[in-house]
């Protein structure tokens, strides 16, 4: 019998993300960030460039939003800044590590709801759901389909996330995103008014530099350095870890390693879209 996981090791990167992000460089934030140019080889830049995105995620809603459920809430600290700016808010997450955290910083300010959002359910109604790269989690019909169960009638939809280019996308490259081509077939067919669309790709490509130098400078060494260390003291381990689990290390190698994780694939392979939409 498969022993069951009971930890996310996607979650548990995300929590690690968030610990490092918020020590050396003072953000609590975990999506992307709005890069200038001259921004894209220094680190220090993140949070700056995150708040930047953040301001443009707030410029999109509508006027006269007061409630709004924010779905895939990360750190919550979006949900926070929302609530500072006086709207009514609610989260929506299937992450108990970063639920925990979300919950403290609100406090009593925003329910957190542990659940997917396609096994959300509640009976109050929302001015605006927003997906900000939690869109890509959520099967295209679920997301669109349950937002518009949630909304009051002529409410938004505010979806901030990347898509794959079909025809470069590389498996194992740079993974997430639901293809573009399936994107652009099925919204048509959702009863919503597209108010606002931007393509924000190269802007956001940024924060896949930052990646690139980090891993390059910073992880690969060190790295490099802890497997020198264990086979000089522990070489017979080592020896085992590594046969043991070789095809988990050469694909981790493959996919972090060889500096294809960069800007410029990420403009090759994907189209980071910000979207408002209106229930008709």
């Amino acid at each position: 019998m498969a022993r069951v996981k009971k930890v996310n090791s996607q979650e548990v990167g995300l929590e690690i993300g968030l610990i490092f992000f918020k020590y050396f460089l003072k953000t609590e934030y975990l999506h992307y960030g709005l890069f200038n140019d001259d921004e894209f080889d220094d680190i220090w830049k993140l949070g700056t460039a995150q708040e930047r995105y953040a301001q443009k995620l707030f410029s999109l809603i509508p006027e006269g939003t007061k409630t709004i459920l924010d779905v895939g809430c990360g750190s919550g600290k979006t949900a926070q800044r929302l609530s500072e700016l006086g709207y009514q808010v609610e989260c929506v997450s299937p992450s108990k590590l970063l639920n925990k955290y979300a919950q403290g910083i609100l406090g009593d300010k925003a329910p957190v709801h542990t659940t997917k959002f396609e096994d959300f359910k509640s009976d109050k109604k929302f001015d605006l759901v927003m997906f900000s790269e939690s869109f890509q989690y959520i099967p295209i019909d679920d997301a669109i389909s349950g937002a518009l169960k949630f909304l009051n009638p002529d409410g938004h939809i505010l979806v901030a996330d990347f898509f794959q280019r079909d025809h470069l996308a590389t498996p194992g490259l740079l993974g997430g995103g639901h293809k573009w081509s399936e994107w652009e077939q099925k919204l048509p067919k959702f009863p919503i008014t597209n108010k606002f669309e931007q393509d924000i790709t190269k802007e956001t490509s940024g924060t896949l530099a930052l990646v690139n130098s980090m891993t390059s400078q910073v992880i690969r060494p060190i790295y490099d350095l802890i497997f020198m260390l264990g086979e000089d003291r522990y070489p017979r381990i080592v020896k085992f870890v590594k046969w043991k689990w070789r095809k988990k290390l050469d694909k981790m190698e493959n996919k972090h390693f060889t500096g294809q994780r960069n800007a410029e694939n990420f403009v090759k392979h994907k189209k980071y879209m910000m979207y408002l939409f209106q229930a008709k």
